[in-house]
Parts: C-alpha cells; structure tokens; sequence
C-alpha cells in the first residue's frame, strides 16, 4: 500500500513541533549551558520551513517552497552554531564560515528559481546544503570529543554516548542528504509517482528521524555533562579550584605508578602562605578567601598541563610536577615565590603582600610512594618555616634565602 505523503508531512510537522517545545523546555531547565536555545530555534525554523513547504506545495508557488528551504537551512545553521557553542568549540572563523556558506546557498537557491530551474534541480541543490551544514555540526562534535579516539571511546566504551550519539546522528542526516541529492540530480523530469513519490516519503520519515535522535541524544548528552560536572566539582576546593585533598591523593597515586614504569622523576613542591591567620585577623576572612583566591590563580596560570596543583589545607598548597628532577622543581619554586613577593595581593583598595615558604623534595624508583614524597616535602617546608619567612628549603639539601 503507498504511503499517504500529506499524511505523512502533517506527522512529520508535528514530531517537528513536539521535538521543538521539547528542547525549549530543556534549555529553559539547562539555562546554564550555551547552545541550547540555539538548537531549540534551529528545530523551531525547521518546523516552520517544512509547514510553509507544505502549503507551498505545487509548481505554481515556486517562492513559497524557496522560503521553506531557506527556513530549514537556516535551521541547520542554527543547529551547527549551538553544537559549537554548547561544547566551547565555536570560533570566529567558524562562524565566518557558517555564515558564507549561507549566503551562498541563498544565492544559490534564488538564482535557482529566477533562472526556472526544475524542482528537482532545486530541492538537490537544498540537500547539498543540508548536507555540508549537518557534517560542519558532526565534525564540531567530533572535535570537542577529541578526535576519532574520542569517538571511539565515547562509543565503545560507553563513556559519551549521548555526545558520540548526536555525531552519528548528524552524520547519517548529511549522509542521506547526500544521497537524495544524487537522486534528484539523475531525475530529468518531474514526473508523479514512482521514485520521486517514494523518495518523498523517505525523506519524511528520515526527517522525523532526525527531529527525534537529536531531540533525544541532546537530552542525553546533557544529564551526561551534569554528572561529569558533578563529578568535577567533588573533585576541586570550591574556593580555589584548585582540587582537594581527597582527589589529590587519587591522582598522585596514579602519576606515581605511571613514573614508576617510565622511570622518570617526581617532585613535589609544598607551599604555606606565612603567617595567614594574621591577615584574616587584621583584614577580615573575605580578605583572607579573595588573597587565597588569587594566589591559586597565579599558580595554576604559571603551571604546565601536566602538572597537578592541590590545596592541601586551609592556606597550604602542593604542586606535583611530574617527569621534573631537582634543579627544575627548585626553578618552579622560585619563579612562584618571585611572583609572589613582588606582586601585591589586591582586596578593593587594600595592597596587601605576601610571602611563602617552600617546601621541595624529588623522588625517583622505590621512594615513589605518596606518604613519603608527601612526608618529604613537609618536613622541608617545616624546616623553611623555622629558617624565618620567604624561603625554599630542598629536601636532602640546605634552605635557600630571600632575595
């Protein structure tokens, strides 16, 4: 039995609307994550484009059909600029680029119409354009996740799949639009029934396909990133940002075991800002949290991707360097206290300054234990304390002095 096709548009609109109040009302409860509200109005001018098509519907309102297409391209742009922003992706070339390529396509489509090009060769052109917008929103995907190896995991080891999904998911559009325009593009003449009818069909349902996988694997997506969200946030001291003592002593065991197989050193560098609890007495705690603020900000700002930086207790704070011998960890050292004692802290109008005693210890093979490096490293910083303030005591060596 043939599929009824206007039955089967009035479906797909409605899936279109029903997917459109769908990811408003998710952006609404998501207001904090960008591009959302952009792929609600993205599926929100897809809808309107395919009803606007569908009363257009017919060889004589050939500028009613270009206004649907129009719309759901712009759909598609709207789509592939909140990809982008929804994963901090989108850049000014990209969208330079989305925008070009949008201007090109209505140039495209209306030259079409004004120079009487037949249906067919205007509805392949639409999918073309479809096509290259849905593979620019999959590849924005693709590159928030990492490359291929991030797909592969996101998939195979289940560890994003919504993400992983919704890459699929606008790779299959492109694909089959791709493949709808080869279609049209071999068909010479309009002609009812046949392959045109059928391919009309298809292209609804792939359309209310597409309406429901990506309404759905945004959505997945979504509670995917809250919970790594979560996750983030147990891990890191909230005033800093710095991560906590808990999360620090899983990773340092981690960097640990890994530099035992590659033999590689370690060290570890523990920092007290001196004589702290006089600062909170004399300026107040909100001094104290915004100085212990900024203090963190200077140092994860100076220090490399691979390096680890805790707040270990109230105004204590560790930095493992991994793959770092003693004289490097020593440098480390000091270009933070130099940092430190020629900038001023500043709270409103209040300068107030700081010193830090240091405490350095570098451990290699067997003495790749956290307790000890930990120990080490303490006993050093003790040692810098009582040698008086603004000093770097290296484990197993002497303090080095100020200035």
């Amino acid at each position: 039995m043939a599929l009824d096709l206007s039955s089967l548009t009035l479906v797909t609109v409605l899936i279109l609307a029903v997917s459109t109040f769908v990811l408003a009302a998710h952006w609404v409860a998501n207001f904090s994550f960008a591009g959302l509200g952009r792929i609600a109005v993205g599926m929100g001018m897809a809808t309107a484009g395919v009803v606007i098509f569908m009363m257009a519907a017919g060889p004589s309102k050939p500028l009613g059909i270009l206004l649907g297409d129009l719309l759901i391209l712009m759909g598609h742009l709207w789509f592939w600029l909140g990809i982008a922003d929804y994963w901090k992706e989108r850049s000014r070339r990209l969208t330079y680029l989305a925008g070009f390529i949008m201007v090109f396509a209505i140039i495209i489509l209306v030259n079409n119409v004004m120079q009487g090009g037949t249906p067919e060769n205007r509805a392949a052109l639409y999918s073309f354009f479809v096509a290259v917008f849905s593979t620019g929103a999959a590849l924005s995907v693709v590159q928030a996740l990492g490359g291929r190896v991030g797909l592969y995991k996101g998939i195979i080891k289940r560890k994003t799949i919504g993400t992983s999904t919704i890459a699929g998911v606008f790779f299959a559009h492109a694909a089959f639009n791709v493949y709808r325009g080869i279609v049209l593009q071999s068909m010479t003449a309009p002609g009812p029934g046949g392959d045109q009818s059928a391919l009309a069909s298809i292209t609804q349902i792939e359309g209310t396909l597409f309406a429901l996988a990506l309404t759905v694997s945004m959505i997945v997506s979504t509670a995917e990133r809250v919970q790594a969200d979560l996750r983030i946030q147990a891990m890191m001291d909230p005033l800093t940002h710095a991560l906590n003592r808990r999360a620090f002593m899983t990773v340092i065991k981690t960097v640990l075991a890994r530099s035992r197989r590659l033999s590689e050193p370690v060290s570890l560098i523990m920092m007290d800002i001196d004589k702290f609890k006089r600062i909170n007495l004399k300026h107040g705690h909100l001094v104290g949290d915004a100085i212990l603020r900024q203090f963190a900000d200077g140092v994860m700002e100076g220090r490399r991707a691979q390096d680890v930086f805790c707040r270990f207790g109230g105004e204590e704070f560790v930095l493992l360097l991994p793959g770092t011998s003693e004289e490097g960890a020593e440098l480390v050292a000091h270009r933070v206290r130099d940092a430190v004692t020629g900038y001023p802290f500043q709270y409103g109008k209040k300068d107030i300054s700081l010193t830090v005693s240091f405490g350095v210890t570098t451990a290699r093979g067997d003495d790749l234990l956290p307790d000890s490096i930990l120990d080490a490293a303490y006993k050093a910083l003790r040692e810098a304390q009582k040698e008086g303030r603004n000093q770097i005591e290296v484990s197993g060596s002497g303090s080095v002095k100020p200035g």
